[in-house]
């Protein structure tokens, strides 16, 4: 991070302000050292980098690469965010202060049960009761699910999921047993910069937990129990589970998942599963791989797929490091694959699981009116569930990226009366059972995942059968999901700003330079433009309210063959449809200037969305085409390889469309974007 030019350079007084204020408050050995010894030496580009900016609290909590200064994940920045959160809630929960709890728990990595402990400890004294995990990991699930069963106002749970190993995370669940989300975020932020100064006597001071004080209390058992018996309460085949042939191998990819997936396994009368030796154990290292992310594919379930192949394995599950997302894959019987397994994408898994709970579900509540009955996808995942209820006559919605909007929203439906019975986002993450988990669960989508593969094999049909039967009942709905990583935040401003301020005359010219048969040059297209100086959905009052440096926007019309119809940018909040007088609305789902969003509409039927994630340092586009095989599109000799050929042909379609998105859009080389490794090979 430092380097001998560093040394050149002359320190602010605002730098030097908080390098001494760092030194004052930090009483962990390891950081203040580095803090003093970068220090020492001159090293002030480094300390700008680690002190001039606060990480930040938001609604995924706190998270970043562990080390010094107030920039990072460390002891005293987690103190920091743990002093504001229990006076923000000793604020607003005054008729509760005797009954004032919280639940605590850690995944596997470096400093998690340290920052645990530390944050424990400040709430038990503050007189606050603290259900801590203190004698094992716990999955992420385990949080929001001990805050309904405790009757909990917060939870918290110290991770990163599937980061890097350097990485950590402080994550923050409310009374609902949800994630926060705005503007609590914001409140909990001022409050944490209310009280920066680490307080004397309670910051760093674990007696109260050593002491075995009446404040603190290992809930594991009960939880541990209840959350088996809640999972068994979803096995539907329990019989068919048993004698089962088939094999199948786990992988909590050096994570907190195994002895829970074992329970979970059980609990739906499986025969115990293969484990994978060399990754069943906890290790903050994970040695095995070089991205702990079963989403990535072969390349995180390599050591899986050599003891599947090993014992002739029939499927392999696996879960992230704090066992939240689950990954599933298919021995390939037809040979298509190079690897020998067909591993699905979140947006595969997300259609089988959602039929599968709606097959299971409507077979136990045959007589309950399905206009009761919803569920929920995020906004930038496959729209399979919205296809499948228009047929099955249930409700679906769709919400902002990230389970904090869908676990609030199915609270909020379930306390209406309403029957939630899956929710899912395309980065393979699950809720199966809404009314006692309001987040994605691994373990229990693992244990529904088997059982829904048991039954399939049980009536000779393979889970990518089961994916055409769908496609066929209810629409095609192929996508093309990926990233580029983008290290500089100027850079990824940039390529946004450019977005909404295209110049799409420059590339229509370049092209018209190339075709050199083309004797005459047309007048370029008048662009589009809207603008939110001045927004059709909005009143003349609230125009008038916006200030002076609202802007004009211009958006892309086309790219490659096909026309742009209309866009939808949840930073500015504006959504436009380009056919027709193509006037502006507010859209539906929240808008934030903090996040990066724009969705394009193509005339082709594909949706593409292009994001900046929130946790890494990525920009994301998520693409779906949607169609349907009609019956003349479809021979009586062979139609199965009709079907394939339909979808070969549309995902070609869309894998074109993206291709071209990527280049023209996000302009990778000039942008310096470093390609994804698992999309390059």
């Amino acid at each position: 991070m430092s380097s001998d030019k560093e040394t050149k350079k002359c320190p602010s007084d605002e730098l030097l302000k908080l390098v001494e204020l760092w030194l004052k408050w930090d009483q962990c050995e390891t950081t203040r050292k580095e803090i003093e010894q970068l220090k020492n030496e001159s090293k002030w580009n480094d300390l700008e980098v680690r002190l001039l900016h606060r990480i930040q609290f938001g609604t995924a909590g706190l998270r970043a690469k562990m080390g010094s200064g107030f920039a990072l994940m460390n002891e005293l920045t987690v103190i920091q965010a743990t002093q504001g959160l229990i006076r923000h809630m000793q604020s607003i929960f005054k008729d509760k202060s005797e009954t004032l709890s919280v639940v605590i728990g850690f995944d596997a990595r470096h400093q998690s049960k340290r920052f645990a402990c530390l944050t424990a400890s400040l709430f038990a004294h503050e007189k606050i009761h603290v259900y801590l995990f203190d004698s094992t990991t716990v999955p992420t699930p385990f949080i929001p699910f001990s805050i309904q069963k405790l009757k909990c106002q917060a939870g918290i749970v110290i991770t990163a999921s599937h980061n890097p190993k350097d990485d950590n995370g402080y994550k923050l669940y409310w009374e609902n047993g949800a994630q926060i989300i705005s503007p609590l975020d914001t409140h909990i932020a001022r409050s944490i910069e209310n009280n920066l100064e680490p307080w004397k006597g309670k910051a760093w001071n674990l007696d109260i937990i050593q002491q075995n004080s009446t404040l603190i209390s290992n809930p594991i058992e009960k939880i541990c129990d209840l959350y088996i018996k809640n999972v068994s309460n979803l096995c539907c085949f329990p019989e068919l589970n048993a004698n089962t042939e088939l094999k199948f191998v786990y992988t909590p990819v050096h994570g907190v998942g195994q002895v829970y997936a074992e329970k979970a396994f059980s609990a739906f009368k499986f025969q115990p599963f293969i484990s994978v030796d060399e990754q069943k154990r906890p290790d903050p290292d994970f040695p095995t791989v070089k991205y702990p992310n079963p989403e990535e594919g072969k390349e995180t379930l390599e050591c899986a797929i050599r003891v599947a192949n090993k014992t002739n394995a029939d499927f392999i599950l696996a879960t992230d490091p704090d066992a939240d997302r689950f990954a599933l894959a298919e021995r390939d019987t037809q040979g298509t694959s190079q690897t020998g397994w067909n591993i699905l994408s979140g947006n595969q898994l997300g259609a089988l699981l959602g039929w599968w709970r709606w097959f299971t579900w409507r077979n136990k509540n045959p007589r309950v009116d399905v206009k009761d009955v919803y569920m929920l996808y995020s906004t930038v995942s496959s729209h399979i569930l919205k296809s499948i209820g228009e047929v099955e006559g249930f409700n679906t919605i769709d919400t902002l990226t990230g389970f904090k909007w869908l676990g609030n929203k199915s609270h909020e439906l379930i306390n209406n009366n309403k029957h939630v019975i899956f929710a899912f986002e395309e980065a393979i993450g699950f809720m199966c059972d809404p009314t006692n988990v309001l987040d994605k669960d691994g373990i229990s989508a693992m244990a529904i995942g088997a059982e829904m593969c048991t039954y399939l094999k049980s009536i000779g049909r393979t889970l990518y059968q089961q994916l055409n039967k769908i496609s066929l009942l209810y629409g095609y709905h192929i996508n093309n999901n990926s990233y580029v990583i983008c290290n500089k935040t100027d850079v990824m401003l940039k390529m946004f700003h450019r977005l909404r301020h295209y110049d799409q005359r420059k590339d229509q010219q370049k092209q018209e330079k190339s075709e050199a048969d083309k004797h005459e040059v047309k007048e370029p297209e008048i662009l589009v433009q809207y603008s939110n100086k001045i927004k059709s959905h909005l009143s003349g009052d609230e125009n008038e309210k916006l200030n002076s440096k609202d802007e004009e926007y211009v958006y892309p019309k086309s790219c490659g063959k096909y026309n742009i119809t209309g866009i939808r940018d949840l930073t500015v909040g504006i959504e436009a449809d380009f056919r027709g007088e193509g006037k502006d609305k507010k859209p539906i789902l929240p808008c934030s200037s903090s996040t990066q969003m724009i969705t394009f509409y193509f005339d082709n039927g594909s949706e593409i969305t292009i994001r900046a994630s929130g946790t890494e340092p990525k920009i994301k586009w998520y693409s779906e085409i949607r169609k349907k095989l009609k019956d003349t599109q479809t021979s009586e000799d062979n139609p199965m390889i009709d079907d394939e050929s339909f979808r070969q042909e549309t995902k070609q379609e869309l894998d074109q469309l993206v291709q071209q998105v990527v280049q023209q859009f996000l302009q990778p080389e000039k942008n310096g974007l470093i390609q994804r490794e698992t999309t390059a090979k």
